[in-house]
């Protein structure tokens, strides 16, 4: 068994003058990207970036470079001291790290190795820098190593992450659920254009018994399907909202159209010709998404031709004068069959809704007031590329998606 080649007292006068030149060697390496300060000896570093456990500060420390499948390890060997060095902890309280190495830096999730997956990879460890060995030798205690698993934003969540800007919803539950799942908040922030400080965590929440079932029908629809199905002839078909909902929308948008939020879109396919923003959103609540989507859902069905799952409705969306909105498909998961409901609007010409048929013709729609359109929202493109001619234009959005599995809208 090793014993300890430094006392208590020894190491922590060593830790105090590391602190200082770990400080200095991260502020030069960090503003040099590793041209100065980017070697210990001959052996090159790594700048690891952790959150500080009690302040939530961000805090550097220089590493020796050790990498393993193109990934870096952490290895918080403290020179073989009897203490676990202040990184250690910081990264057991939260794995959301980066990584420098020269200019390039990247997040990760770091994870705690067991004693077997260490002893897997210490003959790698050692030969970026054969002191470990002797540093393992100096102490009893069990040195931590960690693996990093790079964490970027996939596409899906790219398409989640622009679904839910676009539908104006709360910025901070946005960022909380990202956060939850794992992603970085300097990544997340450059994601929604953001600075990083602009959030506040909101604790975890347990996934809906809603949101549990959409996912688990789409995850049974890309089983069953490698490319969306053609539902209907032609891809659209004009309708009409009931006309008590159709008022009760309407004194809903006017009694909250104080309450406007600049609309944010990720995708960015909203945009305007002038000044201002293109477009505005004000939140639904549950119980009015609930009843749009279940008014609509009967002559959704018998439009398709098909079973449908009620996926999402939007909050009401306000389009500005000037506002364009640049043709596109809809989410793919989701949005398999979507409808636009026209609930108000002030212009001084009619704005169409240009929308491809299945035989890739473009079909000029115009919506009044009370007016809605079913279409086939992932297959075909859609937009209003020409500017509105007018103060407003509000609609409100609604999706489905093909069900598939017997009982299971009654279990969302």
């Amino acid at each position: 068994m090793s014993t300890e080649k430094y006392s208590r007292k020894e190491a922590s006068r060593i830790r105090k003058a590391l602190k200082a030149i770990s400080g200095l060697n991260s502020f030069i390496y960090k503003i040099s990207n590793g041209k100065i300060w980017g070697k210990m000896g001959k052996y090159p570093i790594m700048l690891l970036s952790v959150f500080g456990s009690k302040t939530g500060k961000v805090r550097n420390v220089p590493l020796i470079k050790v990498m393993n499948e193109n990934k870096p390890v952490l290895v918080a060997s403290m020179a073989g001291m009897p203490m676990h060095p202040s990184w250690y902890f910081n990264v057991m309280a939260n794995p959301r790290i980066s990584v420098q190495i020269g200019s390039e830096k990247k997040y990760y999730l770091a994870k705690k190795l067991t004693d077997e997956e260490k002893d897997k990879i210490w003959p790698t460890v050692c030969s970026y820098y054969p002191d470990y060995d002797q540093y393992k030798k100096n102490t009893q205690r069990n040195i931590g190593v960690f693996s990093c698993e790079e964490k970027t934003l996939s596409k899906e969540w790219k398409k989640w992450l622009s679904e839910n800007m676009d539908r104006g919803c709360d910025k901070n539950e946005i960022y909380s659920i990202l956060y939850h799942n794992g992603f970085h908040p300097e990544l997340i922030a450059t994601e929604m254009n953001v600075s990083v400080g602009s959030f506040q965590l909101q604790p975890q929440k347990q996934q809906s018994t809603k949101e549990e079932g959409i996912q688990k029908m789409v995850h049974a629809f890309k089983e069953a399907h490698k490319e969306i199905p053609v539902y209907t002839d032609v891809g659209f078909k004009k309708d009409n909202l009931n006309e008590d909902l159709h008022k009760k929308v309407l004194d809903f948008y006017n009694e909250n159209s104080a309450s406007l939020q600049v609309e944010n879109v990720a995708g960015g396919y909203i945009e305007t010709d002038g000044k201002g923003s293109a477009s505005h959103t004000i939140e639904m609540p549950n119980d009015l998404r609930d009843e749009i989507h279940a008014s609509l859902l009967d002559k959704a069905e018998d439009w398709s031709g098909i079973r449908l799952l009620p996926t999402y409705v939007y909050g009401v969306r306000i389009y500005n004068r000037g506002a364009i909105l640049k043709p596109h498909r809809d989410r793919e998961e989701t949005h398999i069959i979507g409808v636009i409901v026209n609930i108000d609007q002030k212009v001084d010409s009619p704005w169409a809704l240009e929308i491809e048929d299945h035989q890739k013709n473009v079909h000029e729609i115009f919506l009044s007031p009370g007016e809605v359109i079913f279409y086939e929202s992932a297959t075909l493109d859609h937009g209003r590329p020409m500017p509105l001619d007018g103060d407003k234009f509000v609609n409100v959005f609604c999706h489905y998606m093909p069900y598939l599995k017997k009982g299971l809208r009654d279990e969302v």
